[in-house]
């Protein structure tokens, strides 16, 4: 079990101010990182029913800028420090963070609390940023998950404040002005409602003495708190039907359940593992191994003190009628007869491993003491995870018991236009998912299989670069990151090729065989996998590019040897039996259907497909309905013999590791791969004129995606096209500050290179109000122009360098960052050499340099457009 957090080293202080802020800090030296989150505890329920959203609102004017930064400036500031900031409002409270190296600590310091204590709340720039969050709320609408989920929350309850759609209606929003806003911030952003939570490689007496001088500083507040009338008594069951324009069908089925405190808090979370997470979860198997539902989840969500516990399942809309049932059976099944012990074991070996990967960032860290102290206390997450590790079935199952009676339960569906309702109301809807529960057959019981014995290989040791030793086994190279101290162990086996070696005809190949391949091997089945797997605490991923393919692996460093073998066994000795092959299929048509409802990475498809149009960058890594139709289990095991047994793969491991040791474990286990020299792959034509495709549908906004050709993966011209990214995009960029943040066009505006092995491109991308599709559109080609005209200044390139240094230092946290860029430099680029060399390549960026980038690439002539045009529904 994981050593509770107030037992590792550097344990948490906790210092209380005399104004009421609490503040907690942590010293963590493995990494030079520091994260600050600021926490305040007023959120949506703190609304009343005429300011519904005021709480995300003053969240966007929280960077809207102070006496000392004008509007976009905090965000710059603190890309200038070499850091990023974000924020989020939920029901019960608002939390601002932002990650920095830790030698910028003083300046993140000075901009939070800035922000913090002074925000203007102007009345100009609330008119135009309530403009944009009238966007996302469209955006909002535009997604179906986010409609069903808040649909079941006012379903379920009559009274209480989560009823509500949280991010506000846009006839309420544009009720508020600045009085209003500002009402709220002097009522709640008082140190006595606040938990400031600070961890990295800091001193904690001089982060007590610097937080003193700005927040020990400031007056505390009183709180009078009112959130609302409590729900009377439990509900009778539930039923609500709705349909749209949408590709597949989503549906969910909720409880009211208990708060965090409840004894029976942690037990929930176990049951919803056991319901929902991994492939050994129980609706993984009995729906969406059915092909019933290409995504299945539960989960028991505390906001205050209210408790849900939500099961969730999207699929094609024609099956939507049975994936619910058969939810609903496994949850009946679940209350009436019980859990296994292995079944719970499974569940607190994935939880115990969650709580390592927590540690793994200092950011992750100080959310995770912030959440949990405004709970009650910081430690009450040790005693919880304690609880929860050492829960029975016995106890699950009562849990379960209590907390998910179907007299109380209610169910959302909402279905694609044209599908028929799947039941005409409430009682006959509960008479049809209860004679489902009666008709359940019970899930097949899972084999136990012994691990394959160890079989250390020799290696050749080919010298270490950039941190990696080098490593050869035969034709394989591997490469170990040794990572001391580290909690976990990543393990990685990556293959050059993926959707670039396709054709047209067999489109999809390399993701259908990478899915398939976690599906069962030569001596285990599907549901053995998952469950060896998961009870080692982790899954076994594909990961899937343009350009390459392969499979990751992270467990607790502890069980590397068994997660080892079981990781070579899955890749090396695939079965691809046919009733797994179909599962498959089944969920990556739908997952292609899925694509569509995406109303961001659909529009940047369109855009590739009329940039690429007939090369494999062009389409989908999951290929097309008729080509995934044609590919037989025979043909994805010749793919996977020619493309990962013969292929040109590497093997990778980060951890607490022995360089030597754990290469010849790996090449021991991998000895059924042959390795082979990089295939050479046909490079695409861009168009020498403008090509376009759209689509028109019932959307709440239209969405764009302008591509222009762009550096590829090996040319020196992608150092300034990252940079230009970060000038161009992202709080305190040039799009974000003149489409969004003067000009009220669009919530999300994003620009950034997408770089391929043999080419790449530079998308823009936004969602606005159709009315103004064109003016958003002329307003980007104008960006473009700028950019083209004249070089960036000279603060912009030093910002731009400043934020890509310091990312890539905080990024060097996670062992699967880590591994990851080094898979990619050996597949993908120079070779690990480019890693040592990379952070010289940034600083010798020049003005010119990007200018001369956009000269180049970004003509206006070639330009490629992707767009979903929508109708403009008011939400």
């Amino acid at each position: 079990m994981t050593a509770p957090l107030a037992a590792a080293p550097g344990a948490v202080r906790r210092h209380r101010f005399d104004n009421g802020l609490t503040l907690l800090v942590r010293r963590d030296p493995t990494a030079p990182v520091v994260g600050i989150v600021t926490w305040v505890n007023a959120g949506y329920f703190d609304e009343t029913d005429d300011l519904v959203g005021i709480a995300h609102v003053l969240e966007h004017m929280y960077f809207k800028g102070t006496p000392r930064f004008g509007p976009g400036e905090i965000a710059k500031a603190t890309k200038a420090a070499g850091g990023s900031l974000n924020a989020g409002t939920i029901y019960d409270h608002t939390a601002y963070y932002t990650t920095l190296p830790a030698s910028a600590l003083e300046a993140g310091l000075d901009i939070q609390f800035d922000a913090y204590a002074h925000s203007l709340i102007d009345g100009g720039e609330l008119a135009r940023e309530l403009e944009v969050i009238i966007q996302e709320a469209r955006r909002k609408a535009d997604s179906p998950g986010a409609v069903t989920t808040e649909t079941l929350y006012a379903l379920l309850h009559d009274r209480h404040r989560i009823r509500r759609w949280r991010i506000g209606r846009e006839a309420g929003l544009r009720t508020f002005d600045r009085g209003m806003v500002e009402r709220f911030y002097r009522t709640w952003y008082a140190p006595n409602n606040t938990i400031l939570a600070i961890v990295g490689d800091v001193d904690e007496e001089a982060i007590i003495a610097q937080v003193a001088r700005r927040w020990g500083a400031l007056p505390s507040q009183p709180l009078a708190r009112d959130r609302g009338p409590a729900e009377a008594g439990a509900p009778e069951f539930r039923w609500s039907e709705l349909d749209g324009d949408i590709a597949q069908g989503h549906a969910a089925i909720g409880w009211r359940a208990c708060g965090v405190h409840d004894a029976d808090a942690p037990l929930l979370d176990l049951a919803a593992t056991i319901l929902g997470s991994g492939r050994g979860a129980r609706l993984y198997r009995a729906v969406r191994d059915r092909g019933l539902a290409s995504h299945v989840g539960a989960y028991h969500y505390t906001p205050g003190d209210l408790g849900l516990f939500i099961v969730s399942l999207e699929g094609p809309g024609d099956a939507l009628r049975d994936a619910t049932a058969a939810t609903w059976a496994e949850i009946a099944a679940l209350r009436t007869h019980g859990v296994s012990a292995r079944e719970v074991l499974r569940a607190q070996r994935l939880h115990d491993a969650r709580w390592l990967r927590r540690l793994e960032s200092m950011d992750a860290q100080a959310m995770h003491l912030a959440e949990w102290e405004a709970i009650g206390a910081w430690d009450l997450a040790d005693r919880y995870h304690a609880a929860l590790m050492a829960a029975t079935p016995d106890d699950v199952q009562r849990a379960v018991a209590r907390a998910l009676d179907p007299a109380h339960a209610a169910v959302v569906a909402y279905r694609p236009r044209g599908v028929a309702p799947l039941a005409p109301e409430a009682a006959a809807a509960r008479t049809a998912l209860d004679a489902a529960a009666a008709a359940r057959v019970a899930l097949a019981a899972v084999e136990d299989v012994d691990a394959l014995p160890a079989r250390p290989r020799a290696v050749v040791a080919r010298g270490a670069t950039a941190g990696v030793a080098r490593f050869e086994a035969g034709h394989v190279p591997i490469l170990v990151r040794r990572r001391p101290g580290a909690p976990l162990v990543n393990l990685t086996c990556g293959v050059l090729g993926g959707a670039l070696d396709e054709t047209a005809a067999n489109a999809g190949v390399t993701t259908l065989m990478a899915r398939a391949l976690v599906r069962g091997t030569m001596r285990r089945d599907a549901n053995a996998v998952a469950r060896a797997a998961e009870e080692l605490g982790g899954s076994i991923a594909p990961s899937l590019g343009a350009d390459s393919a392969g499979w990751t692996f992270s467990v607790p460093a502890p069980r590397l040897d068994d997660a080892l073998a079981l990781f070579a066994e899955v890749v090396t000795m695939p079965a691809f039996r046919s009733d797994a092959v179909e599962m498959e299929r089944a969920a990556h048509l739908a997952e292609l259907a899925a694509q569509r409802d995406d109303m961001y990475a659909w529009p940047v498809r369109l855009a590739f497909d009329a940039a690429w149009a007939g090369h494999p960058y062009g389409r989908s890594v999951l290929g097309t309905a008729e080509s995934v139709q044609g590919i037989s289990p025979e043909a994805l095991a010749a793919w996977h013999d020619a493309r990962v047994r013969a292929g040109s793969v590497v093997l990778a491991v980060a951890g607490d590791v022995e360089p030597e040791r754990v290469a010849a474990a790996m090449a021991g286990a991998f000895g059924a791969l042959r390795g082979a020299p990089r295939p050479s792959f046909a490079r695409p034509t861009w168009p020498a004129l403008r090509s376009e495709r759209i689509e028109e549908r019932d959307k709440a906004q239209t969405a764009l995606a302008l591509a222009y050709p762009g550096p590829g993966r090996r040319e020196a011209q992608r150092f300034p096209g990252a940079l230009l990214g970060v000038i161009a995009s992202g709080l305190g960029g040039r799009f974000f500050d003149e489409l969004r943040d003067k000009r009220s066009l669009a919530y999300t505006v994003a620009a950034s290179p997408r770089e391929r092995l043999l080419g790449g491109a530079f998308v823009a991308y936004i969602a606005t109000a159709p009315a103004r599709e064109q003016e958003a559109h002329d307003a980007l080609l104008a960006e473009f122009a700028r950019l083209r005209r004249e070089p960036v200044t000279d603060d912009e390139l030093a910002r731009a360098r400043a934020y890509a240094l310091g990312s890539h230092a905080i990024r060097q946290q996670s062992g699967a960052a880590v591994l990851a860029d080094a898979v990619d430099a050996w597949l993908l680029g120079e070779g690990l050499e480019e890693l040592d060399d990379w952070e010289a390549r940034i600083r010798a960026v020049t003005p010119e340099a990007i200018q001369e980038m956009a000269n180049a690439w970004f003509d206006d002539a070639r330009l490629a457009l992707g767009a979903v045009r929508g109708q403009g529904r008011t939400v």
